[in-house]
C-alpha cells in the first residue's frame, strides 16, 4: 500500500511521525482502500505537501505533534480535523478501541465537537452504545462540513449534538469531496446549455436527433458489455430509458424487473445473486486465480448492502444532490456491488439517466448519451473502475477458485464497498456531460439537418421514393462517400452513371459531418 511505502522510505530516517489516519493504519496495522490523503509531522525540515500515486501527502510542523502518538484518540481527533472522513478506516479502528477509552475521552470534554463526532460515529459505525449520558450542553455540529463535502439533508441526533448530513447510512455510504475541480464543473450548469441549444434549433429537428440518441445510448450499452441485443430487448430498453422520469421510487423489485426486461430471459433474476461472481480474463484451467481482476462483495453481503444502498439513493434524491453527483455515486456503488448475475453494467448506466430525468437535469424527453460516450474512450472508463478494483484486489487475499471456476473469499470484505470516495467518479461523469452537449446533441442537431437538406438535393437530381433515398445515402456513408459496384447492381441498376456520381457528390459534401466510418 501507499502508506506502506512511503512509512518504509521515510519514516526510517525518524524525522517524521504518521498522525491521523496514518497513524492509526500503523498503530492497528489497517488495511483499507487508501484514503485521498495522509498525513505525517516533522521533527524537523520545512512542513510542505506533495502526491504520491494519486495520494495527498501533508507534512505538518512539529508544533502539531500529538501529546500521544500512542493514543488513538488523538489520532482520530487529528483526522476528522485535518484529513477529511473514512468510515472505512473509522469502523475498523471502533473494532479494536476498548469501548471505554472512547467514553473517558468523551467525558472529559463533553462539549467538544471532535470529541461528540467520534461519540456519534463510533455508535453508527459499531450498531453499539457507550455508557454516556446523553449530551446537554454545548452546540449543535455538522458531521461533515458542506464546503467540504456535497452533503443531504441533515438528520438531527440529540444524543450527540450532532446532525447527520452524510450522504448515506451505516450499510452504504458513499462520500463525495467538494473539490475546486467539481465545483468548477457544476459551475458549468449543463442543464441551462442543454435548454439553450434546443429553444434555438427546429423543433421537428430535435425530436428526430433525440430518438436517434435514444437508439444509440442503447446499442452503446450493450457494445460496452461486448452484446449485440436482438430488436426486441433493444425496444425495451429504449422504451425503459424514455420513461426513466417516470419510474416511482427504486425498489429491490423493480431493480429485478428492470434487470429482466435487459438480459437474455435465460438470465433473468428472481432475486439478488446468491453466488460469488468475479470478473476475470478468458478461462484457463491452468492457471484460473490469476486471471480474475474484481471481485464483488460476497452473496450473504449483498442484500444489506443492496438495502443501505437504495435508502441512500433515496436519500441523495430526497436532499436535492446535484444530479451528477448523486448518479455518479449510486451508479458506481450499484456497479461495484455487482448483485446480479447479469446486466449490471447496463442497469449502473441505466441509472445515471434515471438519476438525471428524476431531478429534471436533463431537459424533458432528452437523453445525455452517456454509453456512446464511454464507448469512445473505454480506456478512461476502463482506468476509472481499476481505481478502485486493483488496490481492492491487493487487500482481498484469502479467497479460492476451483478449476470449474467457482469462487469462493474466505475474508471479511464488506466493509470494502460500504464507505467509497466517488468524487473522481463524480468528475469523469461531469466531463461525460460536457461530451455529450457539446459534441453528440449538437452533431446529432447538424446531422438531421444535414439529412434533409441533403435528401431534398438527391430528389432533384432523381425523383425517388423516401426509402430508396434512405437507403441511397446510407449506403454511400458505409462505403465512405461512394456506391459499391454490387449495391449499385443490387438496388440501383435503373440509374445512370452520370445520376449516381451527381448524388454521391451530393452525399459527400452536405454529409460530411458524420464520419461515415
Amino acid at each position: 500500500m501507499i502508506w506502506q511505502a512511503f512509512m518504509h522510505n521515510t519514516l526510517k530516517s525518524k524525522k517524521i511521525s504518521p498522525v491521523g489516519y496514518a497513524g492509526l493504519i500503523e498503530l492497528f496495522s489497517i488495511e483499507a482502500i487508501p484514503h485521498y490523503r495522509l498525513s505525517y509531522i516533522l521533527a524537523q525540515g520545512s512542513p510542505g505537501n506533495s502526491m504520491e500515486e494519486g495520494i495527498e501527502i501533508h507534512c505538518y510542523p512539529k508544533k502539531y505533534f500529538l501529546k500521544d502518538f500512542n493514543n488513538p484518540l488523538h489520532h482520530l481527533e487529528f483526522a476528522l480535523k485535518y484529513d477529511g472522513l473514512n468510515l472505512e478506516i473509522l469502523r475498523a479502528v471502533f473494532e479494536k478501541i476498548e469501548p471505554k477509552k472512547i467514553e473517558d475521552h468523551v467525558q472529559s470534554q463533553p462539549t467538544s465537537k471532535w470529541a461528540r463526532k467520534i461519540w456519534y460515529l463510533y455508535e453508527w459505525l459499531t450498531g453499539r452504545t457507550l455508557l454516556i449520558e446523553d449530551a446537554n450542553e454545548g452546540s449543535y455540529s455538522l458531521l461533515l462540513d458542506p464546503t467540504e463535502y456535497y452533503t443531504a439533508s441533515a438528520i438531527r441526533s440529540r444524543r450527540h449534538y450532532v446532525d447527520d448530513n452524510l450522504l448515506g447510512n451505516r450499510l452504504f455510504c458513499p462520500i463525495v469531496r467538494r473539490t475546486p475541480e467539481l465545483q468548477q464543473w457544476q459551475d458549468k450548469d449543463f442543464s441551462s446549455i442543454a435548454i439553450q441549444l434546443i429553444n434555438e434549433s427546429d423543433p421537428a429537428i430535435v425530436a428526430r436527433a433525440i430518438n436517434y440518441l435514444y437508439v444509440k445510448e442503447t446499442f452503446s450499452s450493450y457494445k460496452i458489455e461486448r452484446e449485440q441485443p436482438n430488436l426486441a430487448r433493444s425496444k425495451r430498453f429504449i422504451d425503459a430509458l424514455q420513461h426513466a422520469g417516470k419510474i416511482s421510487a427504486l425498489s429491490k423489485k423493480s431493480l429485478i424487473e428492470l434487470q429482466n426486461l435487459i438480459v437474455d430471459p435465460r438470465f433473468a433474476n428472481n432475486d439478488y445473486r446468491n453466488f460469488q461472481n468475479y470478473i476475470g480474463s478468458e478461462a484457463r484451467l491452468d492457471a484460473p486465480s490469476l486471471l480474475i481482476d474484481y471481485i464483488p462483495p460476497k452473496p450473504e453481503d449483498v442484500e444489506p448492502l443492496m438495502a443501505g444502498w437504495l435508502d441512500s439513493l433515496q436519500r441523495m434524491i430526497k436532499s436535492d444532490l446535484h444530479p451528477v453527483i448523486a448518479a455518479a455515486a449510486s451508479s458506481f456503488g450499484f456497479v461495484f456491488i455487482h448483485p446480479f448475475e447479469d446486466g449490471n453494467g447496463r442497469i449502473h448506466r441505466f441509472l445515471i439517466h434515471y438519476l438525471f430525468a428524476q431531478s429534471g437535469f436533463v431537459p424533458k424527453n432528452m437523453i445525455f448519451p452517456i454509453s456512446a460516450v464511454i464507448l469512445q474512450d473505454m480506456a478512461s472508463y476502463d482506468s476509472l473502475l481499476e481505481s478502485f478494483s486493483k488496490p481492492l484486489m491487493q487487500l482481498i487475499k484469502n479467497y479460492e477458485i476451483n478449476f470449474q471456476g467457482a469462487l469462493q473469499v474466505n475474508d471479511k470484505t464488506a466493509d470494502y464497498y460500504r464507505y467509497l470516495d466517488y468524487t473522481r467518479f463524480a468528475g469523469f461523469l461531469f466531463a461525460c456531460v460536457e461530451k455529450t452537449i457539446n459534441t453528440e446533441f449538437k452533431n446529432e442537431i447538424a446531422f438531421v439537418a444535414h439529412y434533409d437538406q441533403t435528401k431534398e438535393a438527391l430528389q432533384k437530381i432523381v425523383d425517388m421514393p423516401d426509402r430508396n433515398i434512405d437507403l441511397f445515402i446510407q449506403l454511400v456513408l458505409q462505403n465512405r462517400g461512394t456506391l459499391s459496384a454490387k449495391k449499385r447492381q443490387s438496388h440501383f441498376a435503373s440509374l445512370t452513371e452520370n445520376e449516381i456520381q451527381q448524388m454521391e457528390a451530393v452525399v459527400q459534401e452536405k454529409m460530411a459531418i458524420r464520419n461515415p466510418s
